[in-house]
């Protein structure tokens, strides 16, 4: 089959013509139409959308887009993540905006509401005890502790399956497992607890919990099966110490993971769940398997992707029917990131999100019986893709022979036969995240003002095999900054920069980053852009999030080690005095990641060694800005601070 037809339904906004600068400031405006799926039964839609600056639920018919009904929220809560758990009933995760906060948080709170906007109820969640009177009382239990949906069951229309953790400050306490009425929230049944915790929860194709995953202080993962009414634990060294459930196996015999398994990358693995036995499907030479496709029912894993420069997809399951589908849809959307977010009960209708380097997102509706792709709602509706640069995925060799990867988004010069300037944008983490072939609304930004942009995968970026990421623990001030100045130095050899036209920018670790790097390669930058950064490693170990959890400060001790002279010598803080480049330091005052007090203890150095710097900082916000407000006014800080220096 070949999906050839395509056809634009809906064209929300009108293309305006507004100043350059001014349109691109749109790049940072939450998406008006963030999600769609489509109802069981194919006759409705199931939008997220913004209304006022909050995001609501609004339920379209499928034929002619009419509204039907919507579910949205008084005061301070709105929609998170939502379900179709029938075809007139939507589950939903409620967020909850505080006022000290921009950014919208979870406390485990579920709200479900049939389509017309009737019969919405709090089912789960400390707000949501009451009295239910029917042929008995049944109290309706207020439940503090964060609420996850491990099953829909779409076979049971009434139910659905539970996980309930305990509030606490870390998170850390044992889930319990339950089956929850979507209409009353009435618990019909509780099915015991997971044995670990920060649990993975996995049903079989019947819809029961049968594996646990999670991690021990050490943020080793551990793995159960459940026989009847007991947990196992799988013996030790059966699978590997990161290893994800994916899926079970039609006959309940075989578990499908995600693992490096006695080798260093990460790939689709089968464990026998009767003797134990491991081996691999599919593993990438030189890259992790990125994502697995699962089929709508999260019961099966069907493809998977790889990141070696631009995407590619492998088809695992090829006799699923999504699978064909999703097959031609990658032919149709060539050089695309392709995700079947819900489809029919019996598969006649598919909505479908595609998004590229230079595609925000677009979501479209596949008509299965007619081969017809219909598009729905654009991300970024005011923009034509010809607007934006494309992504160019590079390779280079550091100076101690690693091979490093990262992308090249060339910008326009202002000036005839000259290279425009550089902005090394380095992403944060450090370790598991690492820079796509994908669209950025920064990178965007950047190069709509002139700006080329670098990104590196330096090395303890994830993606490139256990290895490659481990080779960048305790070498954060070091190895790691010599990968992104090795990274310009390219460009400069292959002619996509100037040499020494160039300036560092970066958030969370891709700001301490920015700095560190300015400290050693004074004469290589001419300006900083920090933002939300860690500049004292010793604090990690006495502030924020990461060190409170018990496995967290297992990992600050594995990635940073506990040698007081090394975190001395990689903490920026200590040696302001090298750095020659002017500084724009960013910061949110409400950062639970990077507490505030890092950017002050910066401040008070550069103070101190009377080094040139600027400050941008706001009260409410978290670990990078959420505020579309802020985010222009932090970007259109940026855009002046680089005219500055570089022009």
């Amino acid at each position: 089959m070949k999906i050839f037809k395509l056809v634009f339904l809906l064209h929300i906004f009108a293309i305006s013509i507004v100043h350059a600068t001014e349109k691109f400031d749109q790049l940072f405006d939450h998406v008006q139409y963030q999600n769609s799926k489509i109802s069981p039964d194919g006759k409705h839609f199931a939008v997220a959308t913004l209304k006022k600056g909050k995001t609501i639920l609004v339920f379209l018919e499928r034929a002619n887009l009419k509204l039907v009904g919507s579910a949205s929220f008084a005061g301070n809560l709105e929609l998170g993540r939502y379900y179709w758990v029938n075809n007139e009933r939507v589950v939903i995760n409620v967020v909850q905006k505080d006022p000290w906060s921009e950014t919208p948080s979870s406390y485990g709170e579920l709200y479900s509401v049939n389509l017309d906007g009737s019969k919405g109820k709090m089912i789960y969640g400390y707000r949501s005890g009451e009295w239910n009177i029917g042929s008995r009382l049944k109290k309706k239990e207020s439940t503090s502790g964060w609420g996850e949906i491990i099953d829909i069951l779409p076979e049971d229309k009434k139910h659905i399956l539970v996980s309930s953790t305990p509030m606490s400050a870390t998170g850390e306490r044992y889930a319990s497992i339950f089956k929850l009425n979507v209409y009353s929230g009435v618990i019909k049944k509780k099915l015991g607890r997971s044995p670990v915790s920060f649990s993975k929860l996995l049903t079989d194709i019947e819809g029961n919990v049968k594996i646990a995953v999670g991690t021990d202080n050490n943020n080793i993962s551990q793995m159960y099966i459940k026989n009847k009414n007991d947990w196992k634990k799988v013996p030790k060294g059966s699978v590997g110490e990161k290893v994800y459930p994916l899926s079970i196996s039609e006959s309940g015999k075989y578990l499908y993971t995600l693992d490096n398994y006695q080798q260093d990358i990460r790939g689709v693995f089968r464990l026998n769940l009767e003797d134990f036995s491991y081996e691999s499907i599919y593993t990438d030479k030189k890259v992790n398997v990125t994502h697995v496709e699962m089929t709508t029912n999260n019961r099966s894993a069907y493809a998977i992707r790889i990141d070696d420069g631009y995407p590619a997809y492998l088809i695992l399951n090829k006799r699923l029917e999504e699978a064909k589908v999703f097959k031609d849809l990658l032919a149709t959307f060539p050089y695309s990131e392709v995700t079947i977010t819900s489809k029919t009960e019996k598969g006649e209708f598919y909505v479908v999100m595609v998004s590229s380097d230079i595609d925000p997102g677009t979501l479209y509706l596949f008509d299965k019986k007619n081969n017809k792709i219909t598009a729905l709602f654009r991300f970024k509706p005011k923009f034509k893709s010809s607007e934006f640069a494309q992504v160019e995925p590079i390779n280079f060799e550091s100076s101690d022979g690693k091979m490093i990867n990262g992308y090249f988004t060339q910008a326009k010069s202002n000036k005839e036969k000259e290279l425009a300037p550089v902005v090394v944008l380095v992403h944060g983490g450090p370790h598991g995240v690492r820079d796509y072939w994908e669209f950025s609304s920064q990178v965007q930004f950047l190069v709509a003002h002139g700006y080329s942009v670098l990104q590196v995968n330096y090395r303890g970026s994830g993606g490139f095999g256990y290895e490659f990421e481990a080779a960048g623990y305790k070498s954060w001030g070091s190895l790691t900054q010599k990968d992104i100045y090795d990274g310009y130095q390219w460009l400069v050899k292959h002619n996509k920069a100037k040499d020494n036209n160039v300036c560092i920018m970066g958030a969370s670790f891709g700001a301490y980053s920015a700095v560190q790097s300015a400290a050693i390669f004074p004469e290589t930058y001419r300006c900083v852009i920090a933002n939300a950064g860690i500049y004292d490693l010793e604090l990690m170990f006495e502030e924020g999030d990461v060190q409170q959890r018990r496995s967290g400060l297992s990992y600050l001790k594995r990635v940073l080690g506990t040698d007081e002279k090394l975190l001395k010598s990689m903490s920026p803080v200590n040696y302001v005095e090298k750095i020659q480049a002017p500084l724009l330091l960013a910061h949110g005052e409400n950062d639970e990641r990077a507490p505030f007090e890092h950017a002050e203890r910066l401040r008070e150095a550069l103070d101190e060694a009377n080094k040139t710097y600027e400050w941008f900082t706001v009260d409410k916000e978290g670990h990078g800005f959420y505020n579309p407000k802020n985010q222009k006014a932090y970007m259109k800080k940026v855009v002046g601070f680089l005219d500055k220096h570089l022009l």
